[in-house]
């Protein structure tokens, strides 16, 4: 590993989308990360390599269908390592959404009317409904863990309470799309283990923050999305390999897999790999040897990559905090303790005293800035912190490579939105 210094012009510039202007030549800042992410020019790459030499379905015994083989192999690989999964553990959908359904209906085999599932009030909707209209489907009961208004962390100790030998399943998010507040996963897991439950993660909005180790977290099942870091529309689930095998069933005979059912995109699973290499990229590149530790390979480059761009992101989040907390009006929502960062990704939420959030947002887009507003799919977390009627919050997603001269310039836009409500 190089170990230079995060060269941000050096990874924007591997990021054709960013050179985006509006009409009159205004630079685009793509600061609506958490939505889905800018995607580097290796994996535009991989899509046009894909259909000039690949292109061809599964099973055939010619050139490219043998090709159209090695690319769905490297991508299952390439997604083993970036969760640290057993061979074999990982399998590719259209979407996490789509794949939580699919697992939630494949549980369902194992459950009966009364058993209990534990969601939380802070997840973004699919890790929530999913198990929702199973409960209605099957005569289950959903126990809901509690977010704390204050900081809009889970109440971990009324989780405690819910937990019981009815308990069979406990799907939790990793961290908040809304507000970026990182959950205790390992320990929630460890304690729905104690009860004799499952565990389903959503760690949708945590894999382009942090590493993620589905052998250290110990859980069942794992979900995220390709189109979040970095790569194309797409879905994972990890599931423990025994696991799979039991709750497997919903397919056409001859699929070759019990949770791959149909064709799915190749193109997309050669653009997935390459969006895996552009993290281990980071990691060679400006990662620190010590944070492989205890991964070798492209594993550890990996796990180097997502903490090299962790501290990068923490820096501009501090930055973006510094920011918003000294325009007059501005309230963030979630962690903004400066020693509690570790407890938050590099999404962030605010509220004003002097426009409906909707209203920032287009402005914000008119100046070039893109943002989001509403409450991004987390429904029941914007109806706990009280912000439904108001119309949720602005929320803004820093990514790789976002610059500190992005976050200035979105401050600044919102100063003056500030100044000029206060005339």
């Amino acid at each position: 590993m190089k170990q230079r210094p995060y060269a941000i012009d050096e990874i924007r510039s591997r990021f054709p989308a960013l050179s985006n202007t509006l009409p009159d030549g205004t630079p685009i800042a793509f600061l609506d990360g958490p939505a889905g992410t800018q995607v580097p020019e290796t994996v535009i790459d991989a899509y046009r390599d894909f259909f000039l030499h690949a292109n061809a379905n599964s099973g055939g015994d010619w050139i490219t269908s043998n090709r159209q083989a090695e690319v769905a192999d490297a991508a299952h690989r390439a997604a083993e390592d970036l969760l640290n999964a057993p061979r074999e553990s990982v399998k590719f959908g259209a979407n996490m959404t789509t794949l939580n359904f699919d697992l939630s209906r494949s549980l369902a085999r194992g459950l009966k009317a009364g058993d209990e599932i534990i969601v939380t009030m802070l997840d973004h909707d699919a890790n929530y409904s999913p198990w929702k209209l199973l409960a209605e489907d099957h005569g289950l009961v959903i126990r809901g863990i509690r977010v704390n208004p204050e900081d809009a962390t889970l109440d971990m100790e009324q989780y405690t309470t819910l937990l019981s030998s009815r308990t069979k399943i406990v799907a939790t998010g990793m961290s908040s799309n809304a507000v970026g507040t990182i959950n205790p996963s390992k320990e929630i897991v460890r304690l729905a283990h104690e009860a004799g439950a499952l565990t389903v993660l959503d760690a949708v909005c945590s894999t382009p923050h942090y590493p993620i180790d589905v052998q250290a977290l110990d859980t069942d099942f794992l979900l995220c999305s390709p189109y979040k870091f970095y790569g194309p529309h797409a879905g994972l689930l990890f599931g423990r390999l025994e696991l799979l095998e039991r709750y497997g069933r919903y397919k056409v005979r001859p699929a070759h897999d019990q949770w791959e059912t149909g064709t799915p995109s190749f193109e997309g699973m050669a653009g997935v790999t390459a969006a895996i290499d552009y993290l281990a990229w980071i990691g060679e590149e400006f990662g620190s040897p010590a944070d492989t530790s205890p991964l070798t390979g492209r594993r550890g480059a990996i796990r180097a990559g997502i903490r090299a761009i962790g501290r990068h992101e923490r820096a501009i989040t501090t930055q973006l905090l510094d920011g918003l907390e000294a325009i007059p009006g501005v309230t963030v929502r979630g962690i903004t303790d400066r020693d509690r960062l570790d407890e938050r990704t590099s999404i962030v939420s605010f509220t004003t005293t002097f426009a409906h959030p909707d209203a920032i947002q287009r402005a914000l887009g008119a100046l070039g800035i893109q943002t989001w507003s509403g409450d991004f799919y987390a429904v029941n977390a914007i109806e706990s912190l009280g912000l439904t009627a108001s119309g949720g919050t602005v929320r803004i997603g820093l990514m790789s490579y976002n610059s500190a001269a992005e976050v200035d310039r979105l401050v600044h836009a919102v100063r003056a939105m500030s100044g000029a409500a206060q005339v």
